[in-house]
């Protein structure tokens, strides 16, 4: 229903780091490589943007509205980094629905 919120957590592990590697072929160093990562300013490798956002989907397509519903866009900034060990939330409230 219009006006409905959920939300969910989520502690990002390295194991989920190297899996969406894996499942996206995006291996930039800066997510994957240690050492590479400790010469930037991030210092510690970051997670991908697109798997914080793949929560987004998560939230969509299994709680609000939940399962049998689709999502036909996403904007993203990111203002400040994640890191491995980090917990995450993500909200979301309905602000209108269709039929298709």
């Amino acid at each position: 229903m219009v006006g409905d919120t959920a939300s969910l957590e989520r502690t990002i592990q390295e194991s989920d780091i190297a899996a969406f590697a894996d499942l996206s072929g995006d291996y930039n160093p800066l997510h994957t490589d240690t050492g590479y990562a400790a010469s930037t300013p991030f210092v510690r490798p970051i997670v991908h943007g697109m798997l914080l956002g793949s929560l987004c989907s998560a939230l969509v397509g299994m709680q609000l509205p939940g399962k049998r519903c689709l999502y036909l866009s996403q904007s993203l900034r990111f203002k400040k980094p994640v890191y491995a060990g980090d917990t995450v939330a993500v909200h979301g409230t309905v602000e209108a629905k269709s039929a298709v």
